[in-house]
């Protein structure tokens, strides 16, 4: 399947949408792995951090990855200085984050991790005049998703081999807004 990258647009989480988010992170394994949940959590439990994003209890911003209308993953950004417990780790100033997973596999390993992140940067991360920088912290086995990371242009900082809440150890990867070639 070829897909065309211009299919890719974004929509903010809506609470109709956490059956789906439930679906992937409690049934697909990849994801599952990477984002540290027990497959026998309960429905509440883990859809419980997206509602409070959807609420904008916590200061996260949650959105859906569409191709074509469809759903295919989901991704997050939110700054750095709303967790200022990670400033222990790396300088964190003026710097935003983002996470993301492709839930439907057959959207996978197409090279839409890429396009998916060059523009989620463009349009949401770097569109903050305030953020100098994004600074991601994928676990250091998910080869794949630092790959991708690397070819938007993110390149490992440091290497933290325990983080709290953290499933192992990650590596901190930053790109700089003058850096980013979106």
């Amino acid at each position: 399947m070829k897909l065309n990258p211009n299919m890719i647009k974004f929509r903010r989480l809506i609470f109709e949408d956490l059956p789906l988010m439930y679906d992937w992170i409690r049934n697909d394994r990849f994801v599952n792995r990477f984002w540290a949940y027990n497959k026998k959590e309960p429905y509440e439990k883990v859809t419980q951090e997206f509602s409070d994003y959807i609420k904008r209890v916590e200061p996260t911003d949650p959105y859906l990855i569409l191709y074509n209308d469809t759903p295919i993953g989901y991704i997050q950004t939110f700054n750095w200085s709303d967790y200022p417990v990670f400033e222990k780790y790396v300088d964190l100033t003026n710097s935003a984050s983002l996470d993301l997973f492709i839930g439907e596999e057959e959207y996978r390993n197409k090279g839409l991790g890429t396009k998916i992140l060059s523009r989620f940067l463009s349009q949401f991360v770097f569109s903050d005049e305030s953020v100098d920088r994004c600074i991601i912290n994928p676990e250091v086995n998910n080869s794949i998703a630092i790959r991708a990371y690397e070819k938007v242009g993110f390149q490992i900082i440091k290497m933290v081999p325990d983080i709290p809440e953290e499933p192992g150890p990650v590596f901190f990867m930053s790109l700089d807004r003058h850096n980013f070639q979106g």
